[in-house]
């Protein structure tokens, strides 16, 4: 049999929780097809078979595990798988039922008050004493029509709803004043990983932005020249290539607080803001004031690459010195980004968008570029803040500004 272990995903990890099964117990399986679902305190992440077989989980969802620690096994055959289920029995935290639905051997059939016998498992007869539960009224759809662990399950939330309904019915209000939810979303996961990042950011900082716009003529005739075999190098590849050259002029941009020090940081490393499935997600770019903008350029579609196909490490996201988020995407110009912690500031980029501007007394056509610089007013004042994105505006305005 091969163990099914938690991956390191980074060097600082320890530790994910075991979100979902993407299989059953007996269920065949491939080698390099996904079997489970993890989740760190920063990626969700999908763990590919180790071998070609049969699946047995050991543990349960929701469970947080160690690094290496074996979650399951795959069985090379039925025989195997025979003996490993009865050896390692399938999770049951709590005294649940088995993943692929089964009932535990002991199966106690019980009496209806009107002297009916049918089946019940131990678990489903103890939920149900423990709600106060009529098993006579709960329609069983294990093997043989047992009642399990999700019939009990379901009926609760049954009357949880029945419940509510009441409440409502008593508490009704007035035509035209109601309220209703139409969805509620648990705060959890990488969710809530941004919810308490925002919230650390705002409130432990003094957050100031600064707009300016600059002209895109020159930016636009970079990319174009950068251009090969049709393959277009993309805007953000050299806007990070830009902030990376401006923070090698503003050092102390490229810092942090620890503690009662302002630390400023000798590698930049920048993030670039990216979404999926609706959550914020910011791989990082290393060193990238020592690469060109083509190598820049493969790195993020990579990092794009992970991001879509689920296989971001901790160590993608993880030492980020400065970000960058561009919503050029959706038409938006100047916006107010967020300080992704623990760093110092952010830059935010719109879209690039022909705009009359005047030029030597002459009304002309331009592509313009909106800036917006947020910094943390504690650590960086607004003069060299200014300063810094000035330097950005003029490369991009003046590509070759970059090269000193």
């Amino acid at each position: 049999m091969i163990d099914i272990t938690i991956p390191k995903l980074g060097l600082t990890m320890e530790s994910a929780k075991v979100v979902r099964w993407l299989l059953r117990s007996g269920d065949e399986v491939t080698e390099g097809a996904p079997v489970l679902v993890i989740e760190t305190d920063k990626v969700t992440y999908e763990v590919p078979a180790p071998a070609s077989g049969f699946l047995h989980p050991i543990a349960p969802e929701g469970k947080t595990c160690s690094v290496e620690e074996t979650v399951g096994y795959i069985a090379k055959d039925q025989e195997e798988y025979e003996r490993i289920a009865k050896q390692y029995p399938s999770p049951e935290g709590e005294g649940a039922e088995t993943l692929a639905g089964e009932e535990p051997a002991t199966v106690s059939p019980l009496s209806s008050p009107s002297g009916d016998r049918f089946k019940a498992s131990p678990l489903a007869r103890a939920m149900a004493a423990e709600h106060d539960l009529d098993l006579s009224s709960i329609n069983g759809t294990g093997p043989g029509g047992r009642i399990v662990r999700a019939d009990i399950l379901a009926a609760l939330e049954e009357k949880a709803k029945v419940a509510a309904k009441r409440i409502e019915e008593l508490a009704e209000p007035g035509p035209g004043s109601r309220k209703d939810i139409h969805e509620s979303i648990p705060i959890r996961g990488v969710r809530k990983i941004i919810f308490d990042n925002m919230f650390r950011s705002l409130s432990q900082s003094a957050q100031l932005t600064l707009h300016t716009e600059a002209s895109a003529e020159a930016l636009v005739a970079l990319r174009d020249r950068l251009t090969r075999d049709g393959q277009k190098v993309s805007f953000n590849a050299i806007l990070v290539k830009t902030a990376a050259m401006a923070l090698r002029l503003h050092p102390k941009i490229n810092a942090s607080v620890g503690g009662d020090a302002i630390q400023v940081w000798k590698q930049i490393h920048i993030g670039l803001a990216m979404e999926a499935n609706e959550a914020l997600i910011v791989p990082v770019v290393r060193t990238p004031d020592r690469k060109t903008i083509r190598d820049i350029d493969r790195e993020i579609a990579d990092l794009v690459k992970k991001l879509r196909e689920n296989r971001l490490s901790p160590d993608d996201l993880m030492n980020g010195t400065f970000t960058i988020t561009n919503l050029g995407f959706a038409d938006v110009d100047f916006f107010t980004p967020i300080i992704r912690p623990p760093e110092s500031a952010i830059l935010g980029t719109g879209r690039i968008v022909k705009k009359p501007v005047v030029k030597k007394d002459t009304l002309v056509l331009e592509a313009r570029l909106a800036l917006s610089l947020t910094f943390d007013h504690r650590i960086i004042d607004g003069a060299p803040a200014a300063r810094f994105l000035k330097t950005i505006k003029d490369m991009i305005e003046d590509p070759v500004l970059m090269i000193g």
